[in-house]
């Protein structure tokens, strides 16, 4: 074999060896695992006669579009924001959101009755509303916590123009114990809660017409 031919060799030689290597280093790290979370409520029964003998539709809630990806978000000082890719809702906050609120107005009873919005029925009474925020505040290291605030309507569907019985912005901040993505998921689920036990004295003091 030719000097030429032995030095091409040579040279196919080592970039095969350095594919060869930099493909077992890769090979060897670890991969990057996402974490996913849902906001949980532990709806419990009222077990008390239902505030409102009719039924009432939850309708939807749309999310600000700041938080509307699944990725969790933290606020890290006054202007800025940041998304985490590895840390997220296990499903799209709007429907997660819609889904959740459904589920704790059929729970807590205080309509007779509460339909999704998957329903093809209609109902006297309608929900729908608006996130406004729904982020891990950690701005202050030593205090972090997690804020979730909603906008939340409640109209008379069978009135004309369907007249609005209940406009009101909810909003809370719940303590964490710490910066992680764990801590935030938790904080939100905590801050949300808050947010509708507020609302649930606002329903039961509503003077609703059948």
């Amino acid at each position: 074999m030719s000097p030429t031919l032995l030095r091409a060799a040579s040279n196919v030689l080592l970039v095969s060896a350095c594919v060869l290597l930099l493909s077992a280093c890769g090979l060897s790290r670890p991969a990057l695992v996402k974490q996913y979370y849902l906001l949980q409520l532990p709806a419990l029964p009222d077990g008390a006669a239902p505030a409102h003998p009719v039924a009432i539709k939850v309708n939807g809630f749309e999310v600000s579009p700041p938080f509307a990806g699944s990725a969790l978000v933290y606020r890290l000082d006054e202007e800025r924001y940041d998304s985490d890719f590895y840390h997220e809702f296990f499903i799209a906050p709007r429907s997660m959101v819609t889904s959740r609120m459904a589920e704790w107005m059929a729970a807590r009873g205080i309509f007779s009755s509460t339909l999704p919005p998957s329903s093809t029925l209609d109902a006297p009474y309608a929900m729908e509303g608006l996130v406004n925020a729904m982020y891990g505040d950690l701005r202050d290291s030593a205090e972090p916590s997690s804020v979730f605030a909603m906008q939340v309507y409640v109209t008379q569907a069978t009135a004309p123009g369907h007249r609005i019985v209940l406009e009101r912005a909810y909003s809370h901040a719940a303590r964490i114990p710490d910066r992680s993505a764990e801590s935030v998921a938790k904080g939100l689920s905590l801050a949300f809660q808050q947010c509708l036990a507020d609302l649930e004295t606002d329903l039961r003091a509503l003077d609703l017409k059948p």
